[in-house]
C-alpha cells in the first residue's frame, strides 16, 4: 500500500455508540439535550479543505479521490444562529511527490449537513419510522459550482442555521481568544509547543498528555450532553490509553509553516514537504495500529493567557 494512502485513511475516524429511542408519535422530538449536526462530504479530483466557523473540519491533501465521509461537527458550533461553511480547493496530487499545477476542471466538492436527534441505533431508527416520527433533518446541501477556469486555487463559501432549542451545549472555543496574527514570538512558541507534545508522547507521560488536550476534550463533552457526565471520563481514559503507547514518529517534516484559522485566533504547523503536505508535521505509528497517526492541533492563547493551548 503507498504511504499516502496511509495518510489519507490515517484522517478518518469511525466512533461506534450506544443510543437510546424515542417513543413520540404524533409530536416532533423533544430537543432538550440539542441536536447532533454532522457534515457529509463528498470529493472529486483535488485536494481540499473543508472549515466550519473558519476551522477546518477535514483536509486532504492524498493521492485518490471520490471519498465520502462523514464528520460530527458539534464541537465546532459555539453558538446558534449563521454557521459558516467555507470549502478551499487546490490541484489534485499526481504522485508522492507532486502536484498538478492547476486545479482540474472536473473538481468539486459537495457538503450535506443534517441534524439528527441523539444518535439512535438501527432498531430504534426503524421503531421510529414505523411510528412517524421523523429523526433526521437535512439543513444545507451544497455543491461546488464547474470550474469554468483551471486556477491553482478556488474558494466557495455557503452557510447553514442552528435553531436556539437545538443547541443546549454552551462551549467557548475560540471566541474570546486572541489575535494571533501580529505576535512577533509566535513561532518560536509554537515550535516549543509542538516539540513538548512530540516528547511527551515519546516520554508516554499519559498525565502531561491527558494536561495537554484538557479543553479539547472538556468541550467535545460538552457539544454531546446525551452521553452523560461520565462521557468527559470516558474520552480522557481513552487518550490515557493512547498516551502509551510505545510509538515512532515518522515522515519527518524538515519545513513547517504556521497556518491561521478562527479569525487569527487559531494557529497550526502544517508540512511542505511533497510527500506529506498540507498534514501535521507531527505523525506517528504504533504497533498496535496498522497506520500512521497525524497529530494534528489547534492552538490559541486564550483572552487572559500568553500561553498556547490545544483547542481543538
Amino acid at each position: 500500500m503507498k504511504k499516502q494512502y496511509l495518510i489519507i485513511r490515517f484522517l478518518l475516524f469511525i466512533s461506534v455508540i450506544q443510543l437510546y429511542a424515542c417513543e413520540n408519535k404524533k409530536q416532533p422530538i423533544a430537543t432538550e439535550k440539542g441536536m447532533l449536526f454532522t457534515l457529509k462530504y463528498e470529493n472529486q479530483d483535488c485536494s481540499y479543505e473543508i472549515l466550519v466557523n473558519d476551522v477546518p473540519v477535514i483536509s486532504f491533501f492524498g493521492l485518490g479521490s471520490g471519498f465520502s465521509l462523514k464528520k460530527e461537527i458539534n464541537q465546532y458550533i459555539l453558538k446558534p444562529g449563521k454557521q459558516d461553511i467555507t470549502i478551499r480547493i487546490y490541484p489534485q496530487k499526481k504522485t508522492e511527490t507532486s502536484f498538478e499545477d492547476l486545479i482540474s476542471k472536473s473538481a468539486k466538492i459537495k457538503v450535506i449537513v443534517k441534524k439528527n436527534k441523539e444518535p439512535l441505533s438501527m432498531l430504534d431508527l426503524a421503531e421510529a419510522r414505523d411510528k412517524g416520527i421523523q429523526t433526521e433533518w437535512e439543513i444545507l446541501t451544497f455543491e461546488t459550482p464547474v470550474i469554468e477556469k483551471r486556477v491553482p486555487y478556488v474558494e466557495f463559501k455557503t452557510s447553514f442555521n442552528v435553531m436556539d432549542k437545538d443547541i443546549s451545549w454552551k462551549i467557548k472555543g475560540w471566541k474570546e481568544s486572541k489575535d494571533l496574527r501580529n505576535d512577533p514570538d509566535l513561532r518560536k512558541q509554537v515550535d516549543t509547543f509542538y516539540e513538548n507534545f512530540k516528547k511527551v508522547l515519546v516520554t508516554k507521560n499519559q498525565q502531561a498528555y491527558l494536561g495537554l488536550l484538557k479543553n479539547s476534550i472538556h468541550e467535545e463533552a460538552l457539544s454531546k450532553p446525551w452521553f452523560g457526565l461520565d462521557y468527559e471520563k470516558d474520552l480522557s481514559n481513552v487518550m490515557l490509553e493512547y498516551a502509551n503507547e510505545e510509538r515512532n514518529f515518522i515522515y519527518p517534516c524538515q519545513n513547517a509553516e504556521m497556518k491561521f484559522y478562527g479569525n487569527g485566533r487559531i494557529v497550526t504547523l502544517v508540512c511542505k514537504n511533497m510527500s506529506t503536505f498540507g498534514y501535521s508535521p507531527l505523525i506517528s505509528k504504533t504497533a498496535k495500529n496498522a497506520l500512521p497517526k497525524a497529530h494534528v492541533i489547534y492552538l490559541h492563547k486564550p483572552k487572559n493567557s500568553n500561553e498556547l493551548e490545544i483547542i481543538r
